[in-house]
């Protein structure tokens, strides 16, 4: 079959990107690991350029000053959310994030409630950092919450909600309808909210993100977890900030003291820049995943026994397999195998992802495209040889 697929490309996105591509043989593509392949914009590499040349790599103890500006001027903008300086943390990714607000929020015994499916260390980290018990509540079919299913998990040792908008790996966005009831559940029961917003940026068919902290009572508790790796393509940089009330901060700071002194000062510098110049390349990489999540979105419902709604976020594809296949797990070996791609199974995000493959596309569009026909032909031949089997069977 005749592919345009730019091989030259791959290659140097393999090269480029070597824990995205470990272990996959020259013919195989990832669409595993959640990491962009696109370049970091011009305006970051040069600023980091600069900021070498000029001797701009030295401590930076309470955090880069321009760094926090951009962020505090890019919260009031894009997320109706103002706060002052002792209100911010630059971190070292979302990871870090998440891992403070497990030590610095919860207790060993207490319980944390995760909406799954999750970011698996939002799910796990509370239970190995604070021997926290976490209570995964499903969302409903469509991946949106299902609030009375939350309001039943709380009890008396319930600390905290864990959220992740828009949703790895649904893609789920979340309605101001829903965070509302969340946050009267929070308000209500005096409960801490964690939110991971990485891919705040990435909402289509018009729909607007929108931060729980920015709704009425919980600014005063929700810890909201940003980064830089996902929509920026700055994954090795580890660079993010967390937003939270300023005590919770300040004691977030002094234990993060502990394991490191500060994420880098060039990599401060590199994010202010993001935030200040760079709107135009999120709008460009927002159009262009818009238009690959459709692509990817019809071919799969073009397939016998798949039926699946177009993600409202992120750049992720969730389709459910199990009419085709017995677990995800087996779904996973067979793409690898049949159609070369790398997709990552969905039971590792919670209940609610057990019958789910999860296929990262933040992609060029040939290597996309491409990745797309292979896994499509390897799931028609799987359903007609199912199809093929059953038509075949003995009748009753």
């Amino acid at each position: 079959m005749k592919t345009d697929l730019d091989h030259r490309e791959l290659d140097e996105i393999r090269k480029k990107r070597p824990s995205k591509y470990r272990g996959l043989n020259q013919d195989e593509i990832s669409l595993g690991l959640a990491e962009s392949d696109f370049e970091m914009p011009v305006e970051v590499k040069q600023a980091m350029i600069d900021a070498i040349m000029n001797g701009e790599y030295h401590y930076q103890f309470d955090g880069l000053p321009g760094f926090l500006e951009a962020a505090k001027e890019k919260l009031w903008r894009f997320n109706n959310l103002r706060v002052g300086e002792d209100e911010i943390m630059p971190i070292a990714g979302g990871m870090n994030g998440i891992w403070l607000a497990s030590r610095c929020l919860v207790r060993p015994g207490e319980k944390v409630i995760a909406i799954t499916p999750n970011y698996p260390p939002i799910i796990e980290m509370p239970r190995t950092v604070s021997q926290a018990e976490v209570v995964e509540t499903m969302a409903r079919g469509n991946f949106h919450m299902d609030l009375e299913a939350i309001e039943a998990a709380i009890t008396e040792r319930t600390r905290m909600i864990s959220i992740c908008n828009p949703n790895n790996p649904s893609g789920a966005v979340y309605s101001r309808e829903e965070l509302g009831g969340l946050a009267e559940l929070a308000t209500r029961h005096d409960l801490y909210a964690f939110s991971d917003e990485l891919y705040e940026n990435l909402t289509y068919d018009g729909r607007r993100h929108l931060s729980l902290a920015s709704l009425p009572g919980m600014k005063e508790r929700t810890v909201t977890v940003f980064a830089f790796t996902k929509i920026y393509g700055m994954s090795g940089l580890r660079i993010g900030y967390l937003v939270g009330p300023k005590e919770i901060v300040k004691g977030m700071k002094e234990e993060n003291s502990r394991v490191f002194i500060q994420p880098s000062t060039i990599d401060q510098i590199a994010g202010s820049v993001a935030l200040a110049k760079c709107d135009y390349y999120v709008e460009s990489l927002k159009a262009h995943l818009e238009k690959v999540r459709n692509h990817i979105t019809g071919k799969l419902n073009e397939v016998p026994m798949i039926n699946m709604s177009p993600p409202e976020g992120a750049f992720f594809a969730f389709p459910d397999l199990s009419p085709l296949f017995q677990d995800d797990e087996n779904a996973v070996v067979y793409i690898r195998q049949k159609a070369k791609i790398q997709v990552s199974g969905g039971k590792g995000f919670g209940k609610g992802g057990e019958r789910h493959i999860r296929i990262s596309f933040c992609s060029p569009w040939e290597i996309v495209t491409e990745a797309t026909a292979r896994i499509c032909r390897a799931l028609w031949a799987r359903a007609s040889s199912i199809t093929s089997h059953e038509e075949s069977s003995p009748k009753a």
